[in-house]
């Protein structure tokens, strides 16, 4: 991995390597002379041989009296089994200004109760115990979420930490590591190098990741550490200078909902599954929501319900209605029509939805057509306005009271979170509260739109929400990068590329680009045929130019941007992002995956195109439907890739 990364370097030898081998707690062979061959082989660079290499021995994080009980761990470490190696023979140096506190306290029941007590109610204090199975024993003493084993801990730190029996519980393994080690031996200020008494005894190897587990458990604590412990004369606490304590913890701030929110987001970024969904049971305690959100699954069982003629309840056809307008998705409003429930049928008196008379299709509009048209948009108008309502006004009170009760990516009656309308209503500030609470800006809704997502496909419809939205939310939600993968390889677009933008409003505009809810200045037959240049200049005009900056703002950059990035081209790098369908209009290429998390999926399956295709194939239009489209492009790149093969 080291040898792949510095021969990629522009600049061989600029380059920091970042750890620590006191921290490696399972055996993964590191060996810094093999991390030294590297350089002097001169795959670093003539340079980076010539230069020194410089160790950072500073602490930042933790305080003198942390940093301190650290360094009398590692002097145990190496009076036992020898200095691990020339470059990591070093004590830390303590940067902080902080005192600090250690204390050891046995295990009893009233000094856990009161560290029950201040640990249970705080972020600010996290539990961490040895192994994973000893999580449980912990959990019978601390009602804190926040209990973790060494491995889980790596990579956290916390203010206050109480390491759980982690030396009591191995008792004979922490005795191995003390034997033969004096108070002398520890008395000193700097490490010299020296080598284990038997450097062919590979017996002990074992008891040096007891060491490093203890050092890195130690190390998560920024201000205070605490050792709970059954057995406190066990020699290693006589060797670390540790004393017996009853002193009891200061009781510090509750924390809020919104903090312990905070933390559970946090948590779950960072693979904490199981502590976050303990403080959402435990600690947040959120209600259901009482309605119920619009979803496919509940959509699908409506429709069932709406197109029965017999069925007498006006309250399923009304919902699905209600949903066509609000994602824009026509074709379910002219099936309701077809049944003639009359909301759908003033919508589209002659089956389709905001075209009136025989000559409509063929571009031939009247004052009737104009007038059913325009009644048709106020409809998607006035419902997308009154659920939008509450996320574009100043004052968000309800909203954040609403995500303390339900929870901060509850669904709302749309199917969406609250970041997704706050972003689709272009309310910065409240786009940044609900992010310091920790939304998800990663959340997907049944199209497989993100919050940022929304916005982009607003501004698809609507430009002029770009020109005022998109900028200020952009450095908020958007991605910084969007990694695909063609042909087996990983093709990473970056914010500063053409193909960044191009790409993401392509696949949010998926869902609406065989609208026909929204104003167009082209028919909808062009957008139906792909994405087109023209289509995607307007929006890309309309954002600030720090975003799309004035050298791209000819439609020739964007056509030059299709062309480079197309399935035939012969661009180098090829990215293979979209195929023309035909002269100047493109869909995502279908043998594109896209990554949600870990996993990867078809393009095509993750934004959703079989429901895609029920809500806008039109009941009487004469083209391909949206399935159909995508379906030729697919075949058409599995013939083409047969015969080449």
């Amino acid at each position: 991995m080291l040898t792949l990364v510095l021969a990629c370097l522009k600049d061989p030898s600029q380059f920091l390597l970042c750890g620590d081998s006191n921290q490696i707690v399972h055996p993964n062979f590191f060996s810094w002379a093999a991390v030294r061959s590297l350089f002097w082989n001169g795959l670093a660079g003539d340079v980076a041989q010539r230069q020194a290499l410089h160790i950072l021995q500073a602490n930042f994080r933790n305080t003198t009296a942390v940093t301190l009980l650290a360094n009398s761990l590692l002097k145990i470490k190496q009076a036992r089994f020898g200095s691990v190696d020339r470059e990591s023979n070093f004590l830390v140096h303590c940067s902080s200004g902080e005192a600090g506190e250690v204390r050891l306290m046995p295990f009893k029941d009233a000094i856990t109760k009161q560290l029950d007590t201040v640990t249970r109610v705080s972020v600010k204090h996290a539990v961490i115990v040895l192994r994973d199975e000893d999580k449980a024993a912990a959990r019978a003493s601390f009602r804190t979420p926040l209990v973790f084993s060494v491995h889980e801990a790596k990579g956290l730190e916390y203010p206050h930490v109480i390491l759980f029996n982690i030396v009591s519980g191995q008792r004979s393994a922490f005795s191995e590591v003390c034997d033969g080690v004096s108070a002398k031996d520890v008395n000193y200020q700097e490490l010299n190098y020296r080598r284990a008494r038997d450097k062919s005894d590979k017996s002990l190897e074992l008891y040096k990741f007891y060491v490093n587990s203890l050092y890195v458990a130690m190390t998560r604590a920024v201000q205070s550490l605490t050792f709970v412990e059954s057995e406190t004369s066990h020699q290693l606490f006589a060797l670390l200078g540790l004393n017996v304590s009853d002193a009891q913890l200061v009781v510090g701030q509750v924390s809020s909902k919104e903090q312990w929110a905070q933390e559970a987001r946090k948590l779950e970024l960072q693979g904490k599954q199981e502590q976050a969904q303990l403080i959402r049971d435990t600690i947040l305690q959120f209600k259901p929501v009482p309605w119920t959100p619009w979803s496919q699954t509940i959509m699908v069982d409506f429709g069932t319900k709406a197109l029965d003629r017999g069925n007498p309840s006006s309250k399923p056809r009304q919902a699905l209605l209600d949903y066509a307008l609000w994602h824009g998705q026509q074709a379910w409003i002219e099936k309701l029509a077809k049944i003639n429930f009359l909301p759908a049928r003033s919508l589209a008196p002659d089956g389709e939805f905001g075209w009136i008379g025989p000559h409509a299709r063929l571009g031939f509009h009247d004052a009737e057509y104009e007038q059913q048209t325009t009644l048709a948009h106020r409809a998607v108008i006035a419902i997308r306005h009154r659920h939008l309502q509450p996320y574009v006004i100043k004052n968000f009170k309800e909203i954040l009271r609403q995500c303390d009760v339900y929870g901060i990516d509850h669904l709302t009656l749309v199917g969406a979170t609250p970041l997704m309308l706050a972003a689709r209503a272009g309310n910065q500030p409240l786009v940044e509260v609900l992010i310091e609470r920790g939304a998800n800006p990663q959340a997907v809704d049944d199209f497989g739109h993100t919050p940022w997502q929304h916005a982009l496909n607003r501004a698809l419809e609507e430009p002029d929400f770009g020109k005022t939205a998109i900028g200020p939310l952009f450095d908020l939600i958007a991605p910084s990068t969007i990694d695909v993968q063609v042909d087996s390889r990983l093709v990473r677009l970056e914010r500063h590329q053409g193909e960044y933008w191009v790409f993401s409003l392509m696949i949010a505009g998926l869902k609406t680009q065989w609208t026909r809810c929204c104003y167009r200045d082209q028919p909808p037959w062009k957008f139906a045929q792909g994405f087109f240049a023209e289509q995607l200049h307007v929006v890309l005009n309309s954002l600030p130019v720090h975003l799309w900056n004035e050298i791209r703002r000819k439609r020739s950059y964007v056509n030059q941007v299709l062309a480079r990035g197309e399935v035939e081209s012969e661009y180098k790098p090829s990215r293979r992002l979209w195929t023309r369908i035909q002269n100047g209009h493109y869909f995502p290429n279908p043998a594109l995956l896209v990554r949600r998390g870990e996993d990867w999926h078809p393009i095509y399956e993750f934004f959703n195109m079989p429901w895609i295709d029920q809500g806008t194939a039109s009941v009487n239009d004469g083209g391909a439907s949206p399935i159909v489209t995508i379906s030729r492009l697919q075949n058409r790149d599995s013939s083409a890739a047969s015969e080449f093969f």
